[in-house]
């Protein structure tokens, strides 16, 4: 078993370490170490007093994981009786259907458009999961380019990195987003903005 350095001199300048002393607390130490650290114990203080504090420890602890694994065999009786497993279960399921229904009611999982920087009307569509938006009249090279959907009071609700092809630019918009205006301008890498465009969310 090797021995801690303490900074110092002294007659007991080598100390046992933590680790050896809550293996000791905890009758963990290897049969072969016990001699050398309980003679060790018998002629240093310091170490004496480091034991009583990580003994301590060590039993507070193992008293608190205890009533843990108390605890959890309670619950855990309890729900394998038939009637409290089965209301559990149903419990369960009505949060289940509850948040699916909700999702899938408000939420449609994806919505395509395409934008021009035209002023004038917004397209609009429903709220949806994701929003994948072709800026038509964007750059067709270049990039990457740096794209912020803001809502009609200027709160930035999204923020992410688009690529140019072809058509424009294509932006996949990964935030749920409900009824209202939106506006979605881009941006070079070194932070010009180059467009702004715009569309509705309705249900």
């Amino acid at each position: 078993m090797g021995l801690g350095v303490v900074k110092g001199s002294g007659e007991h300048s080598l100390h046992r370490t933590d680790d050896q002393l809550e293996q000791y607390a905890l009758d963990r130490l290897p049969e072969a170490d016990l001699a050398g650290l309980e003679e060790h114990l018998f002629v240093c203080a310091g170490c004496r007093e480091r034991l009583d504090e990580i003994g301590d420890f060590a039993l507070g602890m193992s008293e608190v994981t205890a009533r843990k694994a108390e605890r959890r065999g309670r619950v855990w009786g309890l729900l394998r009786r038939p009637a409290c497993a089965m209301a559990v279960a149903f419990a369960v399921l009505i949060i289940v259907i509850a948040v699916f229904s909700k999702g899938h009611q408000d939420f449609a999982p994806l919505v395509s458009l395409q934008l021009t920087a035209v002023r004038g009307e917004m397209p609009a569509t429903v709220p949806a999961v994701q929003f994948n938006l072709m800026l038509s009249d964007g750059p067709r090279e270049g990039g990457p380019f740096r794209i912020e959907v803001v809502d009609a009071t200027g709160s930035r609700m999204w923020t992410g990195l688009a690529e140019s092809g072809p058509s424009g630019v294509l932006v996949k918009v990964t935030k749920r987003l409900t009824n209202g205006d939106y506006f979605v301008r881009l941006y070079t890498a070194s932070g010009q903005m180059l467009r702004e465009y715009g569309f509705r969310v309705r249900a």
